[in-house]
């Protein structure tokens, strides 16, 4: 009956309001969202249609645009006010699918092997349509949640905020007057078989999102003249290598304790001994540091990580570039700062031929402390859906929209509404990669983790 009212649902491109107060399907929902390409934009067309379907069961809203076509979503359900509002957050636009080797077609979800695959399917449209079946079942409640809860969904995340929750935050904060948060950010571990959920994470950290611009002047000209005395694209070449191979010192902060103590229940040796005396003594010696860092998903939790993920250089074949580009994605850890890791950049590649700028500073916020009402109420839930799942506090080695909340006051948390396995994880499945997937038994279990948490949240 379930994939009948999908079907159903489907057979349009649009959002429908719903005509009875039945619960809404989440995965008929998400493939909606996913159809709906927001990959450069286009978040305003997405959301017009969200924009119905809430006013037609009473919650009022409107779509605040920062630039034409770059929408954000913000409606309200309104409380007895007993409780300072509660901000419920997912933003809408997705990374670009250019260039990468999909097997499916990355806007038109696709079921596979228990699997559903598209863009969006779990950053960040998993949380987005949680959302909205949760709101809309707020709505056709008779009692009245003790708080306002807020639904913002936003675009432009993926691209520092700017376009949306930061943005907001600047010319319209009244919209987002919350007190806490619920934002992507934590996790939802499934074991290898997707039997069970095994590990819960409440983002209460994260990294600072950074990049920066590596540039070496070439004299230009003809490609079939080259210059005897040195190559712009060699010296930018052997700067890009020695940051490919430096590692920045690894260290254990306090969020991050109770996520390896965790992890090292399901690892194998000597990784799980590794996580284990990392989690007991707070360092991570030489032994274990080899270990910990050829894991790629452990790696990132304990050390600032920068990468090459851009190059520029002449327009054409036959033309000697007159500068060349790299562009180095960094990850620091929350207790390191932008200047000193341009500093460690300059001093690991130790030449002064390659200049070193940083692009605008996407934000950086405070740390959370993994206790208190939200912290309770996630393990609240996590204890009545997934009673064999460890609930730990982590840090997010991406950057989310909660940087921005987090220093404008708001108490923001990460949490997933989209079981996965480590696996995908490392394999890139999840996020940014071809071939986005989540499992499909998992879709409603995932929006029913939310649904337990705002009701605890809203009593």
């Amino acid at each position: 009956m379930r994939y009948a009212i999908a079907a159903a649902v489907l057979c349009t491109t649009a959002l429908q309001p719903a005509a009875s107060p039945k619960p809404a399907d989440t995965r008929a929902i998400l493939e909606e969202l996913v159809r709906v390409d927001t990959s450069h934009g286009n978040e305003t067309a997405l959301l017009k249609p969200v924009l119905a379907r809430l006013k037609a069961v009473g919650i009022p809203g409107e779509i605040v645009e920062s630039a034409p076509g770059r929408g954000s979503l913000v409606a309200r359900i309104k409380g007895t006010g007993a409780k300072k509002p509660l901000l419920l957050l997912a933003h809408v636009d997705v990374v670009p699918v250019e260039g990468q080797p999909w097997t499916t077609k990355p806007f038109e979800p696709t079921e596979k092997d228990g699997y559903l695959y598209a863009r969006g399917i779990n950053d960040d449209k998993a949380m987005a349509s949680a959302i909205l079946v949760v709101a809309l079942e707020l709505a056709q409640r008779k009692d009245k949640p003790s708080r306002d809860v807020i639904i913002a969904l936003t675009a432009g995340e993926e691209t520092g905020g700017t376009a949306g929750v930061r943005w907001l935050l600047k010319n319209r904060r009244q919209l987002l007057d919350a007190e806490i948060a619920l934002n992507e950010g934590g996790h939802m571990l499934l074991t290898p078989d997707l039997a069970e959920v095994r590990s819960i994470g409440i983002g209460v950290a994260e990294k600072t999102f950074q990049s920066f611009r590596l540039t070496v002047k070439g004299k230009g000209g003809h490609s079939s003249v080259p210059a005897t005395d040195g190559d712009p694209v060699t010296t930018l070449a052997r700067a890009l290598v020695k940051l490919g191979d430096h590692r920045w010192p690894m260290k254990v902060l306090p969020q991050v304790r109770d996520s390896l103590a965790g992890a090292a229940t399901s690892e194998k040796p000597p990784l799980s001994t590794a996580l284990k005396h990392a989690a007991d003594t707070g360092k991570i010696s030489p032994q274990d540091a080899e270990a910990i860092g050829k894991d790629r998903a452990y790696n990132a939790l304990v050390r600032t990580t920068c990468v090459t993920t851009m190059l520029k250089g002449s327009p054409q074949d036959n033309v000697l570039p007159t500068d060349v580009e790299a562009v180095v994605n960094c990850r620091i850890m929350p207790d390191e700062t932008i200047d000193g890791t341009q500093k460690t950049l300059a001093t690991v590649i130790g030449d002064s031929n390659v200049a070193i700028t940083h692009y605008d500073d996407t934000g950086a916020g405070p740390l959370e402390e993994p206790t208190g009402e939200v912290p309770e109420a996630i393990r609240h839930a996590a204890a009545k859906l997934f009673d064999k799942a460890r609930v730990v506090g982590t840090m997010g080695t991406g950057a989310t929209d909660s940087r921005h909340l987090r220093g404008a006051g708001i108490h923001a948390f990460g949490i997933s509404t989209s079981p996965v396995t480590l696996d995908d994880v490392r394999k890139g499945l999840v996020a940014h990669g071809p071939d986005e997937r989540r499992p499909v038994r998992w879709i409603e279990p995932g929006t029913q983790f939310l649904r337990e948490i705002v009701n605890e949240l809203v009593r």
